[in-house]
């Protein structure tokens, strides 16, 4: 079985064809059958319940890799989850899945419907067992209404065989905040997006990505925040490294629309380069049908400082070990927000495993 994405990661106003930037299509063979999964039981904290079709928006909610994407994992989910935050509560939800030989195929659809003044943070950990050849998809879909905080954080940490990708999407109301945090640290193939649509007055929404390519990876990301209401904000913000002969595509957009006045945009994306062969591209992109607003971005892409490096040998440190310290001080803004101990130091010890045999 094979899946075939003509449009996916499509910037949202064509630019020259020849960078190749305006998005993708994506072909790949499926290992397997979308076999239902076991149900995930959750350690649900009061406030928060599990609920399918808890609000009729869901099907509104448009997402940053596009509808290509969307419908490939409607049509051929094998596990879901619904949640219904009525409360507020500080103690994550968390829901970890491992791919391998008996489990290889994975499309998780999952929603969040935040209600007026609640607050709740949801954990997605996936990872797969030994190099065998895995697949999986995910869409997740978040409503927040008046005044909710919502915080997803998704850990990526597939095998090198691995096909990975990620589709959010976002609506806020009257001062909601909305974080979503991507770990994109695994996979030989790698897409995500994600779509924020500021609707009312005082929302906010905040992203931070880090990604690792190394060995002959691909990696293909959208951001887009629509800022509507009046006086929003939003914060876009992606690290990486490159090694060896890996490629990157990179894209993020603010887009102002008219009505969205004395709203505040900002977006960078820092990326490091260890070799030559690398390929890296990236599309920053402010959009604006208001007069009135804010947008910043901003984009460094370059060698590793070549005196943070000296100053660091210097002190008895090995040259890889630098590398590594530098790549992790890069990746320590998102890697702090994840809200479960031991999955951060786990990944902290998957990167230091991955730079020892880069």
């Amino acid at each position: 079985m094979n899946m075939t994405l003509n449009q996916v990661n499509l910037l949202p106003v064509r630019t020259w064809k020849w960078l190749g930037v305006n998005g993708i299509a994506v072909e790949e063979e499926i290992p397997g059958e979308f076999a239902a999964w076991e149900k995930k039981t959750l350690n649900l904290p009061q406030g928060v319940i599990e609920q399918a079709n808890a609000f009729d928006g869901a099907d509104a909610i448009e997402t940053g890799m596009g509808k290509d994407a969307e419908q490939f994992v409607l049509q051929n989910r094998n596990t879901e989850i619904h949640l219904v935050a009525e409360g507020k509560t500080e103690e994550p939800i968390v829901a970890e899945y491992v791919l391998g030989a008996s489990s290889p195929v994975l499309a998780d659809y999952n929603t969040i419907y935040a209600k007026e003044d609640s607050r709740v943070t949801f954990v997605l950990s996936y990872r797969s067992q030994g190099s065998e050849n895995v697949f999986h998809t995910s869409l997740t879909k978040i409503y927040a209404e008046r005044g909710a905080h919502v915080r997803l954080v998704q850990v990526q940490l597939l095998g090198d065989s691995a096909f990975h990708f990620d589709d959010v999407g976002v609506i806020e109301k009257e001062g909601a905040l909305v974080e979503v945090i991507h770990i994109e640290l695994g996979a030989q193939k790698l897409l995500s997006g994600c779509k924020a649509r500021l609707e009312e007055r005082h929302s906010r929404f905040e992203n931070e990505t880090i990604y690792l390519g190394d060995k002959s990876r691909s990696i293909d990301m959208n951001y887009l925040v629509q800022h509507i209401g009046k006086e929003t904000e939003s914060e876009i913000h992606a690290n990486g490294a490159l090694l060896d002969e890996s490629k990157k595509i990179y894209r993020g957009t603010i887009d102002f629309l008219r009505g969205a006045s004395y709203s505040v945009g900002h977006e960078s994306e820092y990326t490091l380069l260890f070799s030559p062969k690398v390929r890296n591209r990236t599309a920053p992109l402010i959009l604006c049908g208001e007069e009135n607003v804010e947008g910043q971005h901003a984009a460094s892409i370059g060698k590793i400082d070549a005196s943070k490096l000296f100053y660091l040998m210097s002190r008895g440190i090995s040259e890889q070990q630098a590398k590594q310290i530098v790549i992790e001080a890069q990746f320590t803004p998102a890697l702090e927000r994840i809200p479960v101990e031991a999955l951060r130091e786990s990944v902290r010890e998957w990167l230091k495993e991955r730079m020892k045999n880069a």
